[in-house]
């Protein structure tokens, strides 16, 4: 029951810093794409919709002061790191392609994030945005925050060393997913370089260089359409990679209460 309106209101501004927490990592609602007014419109149409169901939970408590404020938006933040690693795993996985196949001057503005990047990594990065968005990942990532409350009452004092070493733990995979969805073009790419350097020693009148780069890109570009697929269909599992991530968190959170 609100006692008050001014429990609801400081209810509501805890609410506020873990969607918050949400926004300032997870893929799509922290892009520059989503102008300002609209990330802070959409930040407080939730927080009317999810404050009634938070102050819901039994052992909920609502005090206003630092380390309230920072815990919730520091839960915020680790449900959405868990999506932003998937997005970053592939973001990865262009990089790495960019660098073997020779493409990694061709660097272009990445909208996401307002920086230059390699356009294999764009290419990756927007194809698992866009499977977010079809899969609905993005509503996941809201029902997680809104469930997230039967764990972590609002205004509650979790484990913050073991969320961080679940975060830590999470960020692991970035690397790990990352070099997987790399690995077919890295290894057909090395075994060109050594068919090359094998054809060098046999062949010394042939100019290596003239040919080697655009092998390198035909061969690196033919084997990311052949694995692209497979990608997707790893990606196209959002609501399950998700849910699997941000639980761990947060049971690793809820563990000290």
């Amino acid at each position: 029951m609100i006692d008050a309106p001014l429990d609801y209101g400081a209810a509501a501004i805890l609410v506020l810093f873990r969607l918050g927490g949400l926004f300032l990592i997870a893929p799509l609602f922290a892009s520059r794409l989503l102008p300002m007014q609209v990330r802070g419109g959409l930040a407080l149409l939730l927080t009317v919709v999810v404050t009634p169901l938070a102050l819901a939970v039994p052992g909920s408590g609502v005090t206003l002061n630092f380390t309230t404020l920072t815990t919730e938006m520091f839960v915020g933040f680790g449900m959405g790191f868990g999506a932003a690693v998937l997005v970053g795993a592939a973001d990865m996985a262009g990089d790495i392609l960019a660098t073997q196949t020779g493409l990694s001057g061709a660097s272009v503005l990445d909208p996401f994030t307002g920086q230059g990047s390699a356009a294999l990594g764009q290419l990756l990065g927007f194809t698992v945005v866009i499977l977010l968005i079809v899969t609905e990942g993005h509503l996941v990532m809201i029902e997680s925050v809104a469930g997230s409350y039967e764990w972590i009452p609002l205004g509650s004092r979790p484990d913050l060393m073991a969320g961080s070493i679940s975060l830590v733990r999470g960020a692991s995979r970035l690397f790990s997913t990352g070099l997987q969805f790399a690995a077919p073009v890295v290894g057909t790419v090395t075994v060109g370089y050594v068919a090359l350097g094998v054809l060098a020693k046999t062949a010394p009148q042939l100019n290596v260089l003239a040919v080697s780069f655009p092998l390198q890109i035909a061969l690196g570009l033919l084997v990311l359409g052949a694995a692209l697929p497979l990608l997707t269909t790893h990606f196209a599992a959002w609501p399950v990679h998700i849910d699997e991530m941000t639980g761990s968190f947060v049971r690793a959170l809820a563990g000290g209460l």
